[in-house]
């Protein structure tokens, strides 16, 4: 990243209020320097999230923001397209509503992004789309849909543990923390009610399949 658009994030952040004067001055102090910014109280060593080290703390937010913003929007994307081709009654409007709530966490990251100086660059990946073409594709079984949103997210509590690893980390961006607390939140309401709508749809079918093999 070089010095320019690490500097303009820098300088937009503490215009917006969202970092003090001693912070941006450190901040910068340690870009000059050429040495990783420090706004986690981890000395020099960078901030360690995910597997990698970030610059600083806001650097590492600033990215998780940037990822989720466009992975919830193409979430919200998917859902839409489900909700209009879904022929299962009783799951219709709750396939809407996991749309709506997709769609305000992209609204609400990305906000929480531009008041950090961040820019929205993570774009729609291949396999969103993919994601969207096969849950709007109306020829697939809904109970079909559901039991392949089982499988690739998996337990409902294991799908929001980096959510809330990541979140326990945060010591300075406590707006972004609390957030995170209700985006998990939000996301282990949807991953159980999926399963609990997986686990109806498909039991009829569970039990003739133990019924064929008694025989």
């Amino acid at each position: 990243m070089s010095y320019d658009f690490e500097f303009k994030q820098l300088l937009r952040a503490y215009r917006n209020g969202v970092i003090s004067q001693s912070t941006f001055e450190a901040e910068l102090t340690w870009l000059e320097a050429g040495a990783p910014t420090n706004g986690n109280g981890n000395g020099g060593g960078g901030f360690k999230a995910f597997g990698r080290t970030y610059k600083s703390e806001r650097a590492a937010v600033v990215s998780f923001l940037d990822k989720v913003r466009a992975g919830e929007a193409s979430g919200g994307e998917a859902f839409s397209a489900w909700a209009e081709v879904c022929t299962t009654d009783c799951i219709r409007t709750g396939i809407r509503m996991v749309a709506e709530r997709e769609a305000y966490h992209s609204r609400v990251f990305a906000q929480r992004l531009a008041e950090l100086g961040g820019e929205a660059r993570a774009m729609v990946t291949e396999a969103g789309r993919k994601a969207t073409a096969y849950l709007g594709d109306p020829s697939i079984p809904d109970n079909e849909k559901l039991l392949d949103f089982t499988k690739r997210v998996g337990k409902p509590e294991d799908a929001i543990k980096p959510i809330c690893e990541f979140a326990a980390l945060l010591k300075e961006d406590l707006s972004t923390k609390e957030a995170l607390r209700l985006f998990a939140e939000d996301e282990l309401s949807t991953a159980k009610w999926i399963w609990d709508a997986c686990a109806a749809l498909n039991a009829p079918k569970q039990h003739e399949a133990r019924a064929s093999d008694s025989m």
